[in-house]
């Protein structure tokens, strides 16, 4: 631990009680972050964080020990360096609902810093959070030619997909909506429409798609999907969003994401038996 590190070891030494006090509230769990190959055009990440409760956060390369790293409000939220470059988090208060802090660790030159922003969640705290890079799949490129095969023939898209009634995203005049899912053994389609409330109201700019699964291990994994999108319409928005589900990945969410903020994540449902083309 870093010599500026050792004003945290009282808190860490309270974690078990803290953690027993919050056992019929905020689900406490770990996290594994996929980050954006292009951050400065998605909103950034969040890490929830809690009062008296150490958020780990570790680095797939970890920061050089000169590297900055900043976070507003240090008077409410203590920040201490480790000898691994992994970074900790402690806050002496909640931060108030609709409250952002911004969190950021400089990268190696010529790399865009990786950003982050702290919320308080009433259903969940982060203890861990592991930060990787996307690593590129051998197929996407095919993957992305079926997504544009079936924004290009909408009529025949739900007679190859699962239909997702209800999975709905409410954006002030604005409605996002999964319109059907396409199973190809782990490999995903999933047909999304967004759509202005009024006619003389564009829909808001879809800019990401995350997916989110539960490990065998208990680790929550989140990362950025593959997003197609049809041909501009100045009222309706069609995207094909698809990756690939981990191994032993289940509890499947996705997440849609406007240029300002991070949308919530809602789950999908699949089928026992994967369609095929």
């Amino acid at each position: 631990m870093r010599p500026g590190a050792w004003f945290l070891l009282p808190v860490l030494l309270s974690l078990p009680a803290t953690a027993s006090s919050r056992a019929a509230g905020p689900v406490l769990q770990r996290r594994t972050l996929v980050f954006p190959s292009r951050p400065a055009q998605v909103p950034p990440p969040e890490l929830y964080v809690a009062a008296g409760v150490a958020t780990l956060v570790l680095f797939e390369t970890p920061p050089r020990p000169e590297a900055q790293v900043l976070v507003r409000e240090e008077g409410r939220i203590h920040l201490g360096r480790m000898e691994d470059g992994s970074v900790l988090l402690v806050p002496t208060e909640d931060l108030v609902p609709g409250e952002r802090v911004l969190f950021s660790v400089a990268t190696p030159a010529g790399a865009e810093p990786l950003r982050f922003v702290l919320v308080t969640r009433r259903d969940a705290v982060d203890v861990r959070v592991r930060v990787v890079r996307a690593q590129p799949s051998a197929d996407e490129d095919g993957a992305e030619l079926v997504a544009r095969s079936l924004l290009d023939a909408p009529d025949a898209r739900a007679t190859l997909a699962f239909p997702q009634e209800g999975v709905q995203y409410e954006s002030g005049e604005s409605r996002g909506r999964v319109d059907s899912v396409l199973w190809v053994g782990r490999r995903f389609f999933i047909a999304v429409s967004v759509r202005g409330r009024k006619k003389d109201v564009p829909p808001w700019r879809l800019v990401q798609a995350r997916l989110r699964v539960t490990l065998p291990d208990g680790v929550l994994l989140e990362w950025p999907a593959r997003l197609v999108t049809g041909a501009a319409d100045p009222w309706l928005e069609r995207h094909i969003v698809t990756g690939l589900l981990p191994e032993g990945g289940s509890e499947v969410e996705l997440a849609l994401d406007g240029e300002d903020a991070p949308g919530p994540f809602r789950p999908l449902v699949r089928d026992e038996e994967p369609s095929r083309p």
